[in-house]
């Protein structure tokens, strides 16, 4: 795989975790395993690094390639934090309590 960036391109060993954002506005991650949940305020994304929580407005799917592990989005992003934690859902009392 290669990125093209405006001085040069970079060639991307298959299997590493890459995210690129452009001006907070379009995202683009590799190594993608799934996306767990959805919507225009809130992604959670599973990765070869861990579940991958995106928080923004108007956050929608450009492309997505699942076999090459490929994602683009395009809103507005506030937030992104990984956890480490790979099990991908929280027990009901964390949900409630936090």
């Amino acid at each position: 795989m290669q990125i093209q960036t405006d001085s040069s391109t970079y060639t991307i060993p298959s299997g590493d975790h890459v995210v690129t954002m452009r001006n907070r506005k379009r995202m683009d991650l590799t190594s993608v395993k799934s996306i767990d949940r959805f919507d225009q305020e809130e992604f959670l994304v599973r990765t070869s690094q861990g579940l991958l929580q995106i928080q923004g407005e108007e956050l929608r799917i450009v492309h997505l390639d699942v076999d090459k592990g490929l994602l683009t989005l395009e809103g507005t992003v506030r937030l992104m934090q990984y956890d480490e934690d790979d099990s991908g859902s929280r027990g009901f009392l964390q949900k409630i309590f936090g």
